[in-house]
Formats: C-alpha cells, structure tokens, sequence
C-alpha cells in the first residue's frame, strides 16, 4: 500500500525549501560597512565576514548606497553558464571590474555575465559577492 502523497504539496515544499536556502541574509550598504570595525553580513544564520580590502576597493567605484553583498543570481531559466546581475549600482560595480563599456542610456537595471568573467569578478571581489539560485520547478 503506497502512502498517500499530496504532489503540490510536496512541490511547494521543495519550492519554500529552495527559496529560503539562498534569500535568507540582509543586505547592508557599503556606507554601513565600511563603519563597521570588523564588517559581517548575516546569511543563512551565520556571519560572513567582509574583507576591508573589497570594501576599499568598493568605495572607489562605487556610491556608499550600493548594497552587499552582490547576488550573482543562476537562474535555470537562463542558457547554462548566464549569470545575471540585477541594481543599478551593482551592474556599475560589476561592469568596472570586468571593463565592460556601460550604457548610461539603458534603462533595464539587468547585466548578464559569463563564467569566464564570474571568475574575474570573484578574485577581484570574494567577500561581497555572492551566489543565488533560482530553480523553475515547472
């Protein structure tokens, strides 16, 4: 006899699991950081120390209202290796780094970028970037 199972909700379940596994930290801003003596950010419950070297590096390129960390969204919606940045502030940040040529005319608040240069952005900035995933279960 096979138990009875209930298919949305085990798919809700998974989805609410998914969702919280990744989304569960504050963002601060870099003005906020850089008060800091020894800068954290909390994410999943823990504190995930900031470099100050990142954070310098950040001043510089950056308004003190940029948030941190930066998400480096892969969504399964995307073609396999397109990350996508999302903010204002934060496609600035990324697009200096990596020297790409920014649009001061493109409305759209969205930058995708490629493994190749995930891999720069990531040396350049260890502390203040991070990973997001989003899964379609559909």
């Amino acid at each position: 006899m096979e138990p009875n199972i209930n298919p949305d909700h085990e798919r809700y379940s998974i989805n609410k699991f998914l969702h919280n596994l990744n989304t569960n930290f504050r963002r601060k801003t870099l003005k906020e950081l850089l008060e800091e003596e020894k800068p954290y950010v909390i994410v999943n419950g823990q504190r995930h120390r900031i470099k100050k070297r990142e954070l310098e590096l950040l001043k510089e390129i950056a308004s003190e209202n940029l948030k941190i960390p930066i998400t480096l969204e892969f969504d399964s919606s995307l073609e396999c290796g397109t990350i996508k940045v999302e903010g204002k502030e934060e496609i600035k940040v990324v697009s200096k780094i990596l020297g790409k040529e920014l649009d001061m005319f493109n409305e759209e608040k969205i930058l995708y970028i490629y493994k190749p240069e995930l891999r720069i952005l990531r040396r350049e900035l260890p502390t203040t970037t991070m990973y997001l995933f989003r899964m379609g279960l559909d």
